[in-house]
């Protein structure tokens, strides 16, 4: 199977992460999402990452699906229980912290878009929805005790943060969960990059 990703993607980092952690051989394919290539527009035609494309030719995105596929394809460990209240709590959290990676890139993106005038005001929301989101997490650790795709998604999605927008670092409680679950070796081995 092949990941079509970018190294900065956290969404492409979630799935990155589940295969590490389950054993799952895939083979990455950096791709430029300001020059799209011919396989991801036939892979995706949207042109987003990340994208699998499975060993008979058949393509699956987005990241949501891309790790329930995977976590599917074995039981060790399970990433996403397979029924019931549990499994609604973990589809939660990896909503919740997809919502964050979005914020987060929306409010790089202004800055980057346009340097000079951006606008303040979208960029404040943006990041008041992240302290928020911060908030938010901190009140819930002992929900994400157990490693699921819930601290994975959540401990992706501070990780973008951190990548593009510094300033807006943890702290606290959720900084100290942050740096342990960052010891991880999966989520080690797939810290964004440009």
């Amino acid at each position: 199977m092949q990941l079509l990703y970018t190294k900065r993607s956290p969404y492409a980092r979630k799935a990155r992460v589940l295969a590490l952690e389950k054993g799952i051989k895939l083979e990455l394919v950096d791709e430029d999402l300001q020059n799209k290539s011919p396989r991801l527009l036939s892979a995706n035609p949207l042109g987003k990452v990340p994208t699998l494309i499975l060993d008979d030719g058949k393509t699956i995105f987005d990241s949501p699906v891309i790790c329930q596929y995977l976590d599917a394809l074995n039981d060790k460990p399970i990433f996403i229980p397979r029924s019931g209240e549990k499994r609604y709590e973990v589809l939660k959290w990896e909503a919740m912290a997809d919502d964050l990676m979005t914020v987060g890139i929306n409010a790089y993106m202004e800055k980057t878009r346009h340097p000079k005038d951006f606008s303040v005001p979208f960029v404040a929301a943006q990041e008041a929805g992240i302290h928020r989101a911060y908030t938010y997490i901190e009140a819930r650790l002992d929900s994400l005790r157990e490693f699921t795709l819930a601290p994975v998604a959540v401990a992706s999605a501070i990780g973008y943060v951190h990548f593009r927008l510094p300033h807006l670092e943890v702290k606290g409680a959720l900084a100290q969960w942050f740096t342990e679950i960052s010891k991880r070796p999966s989520l080690a081995q797939t810290v964004p990059t440009a």
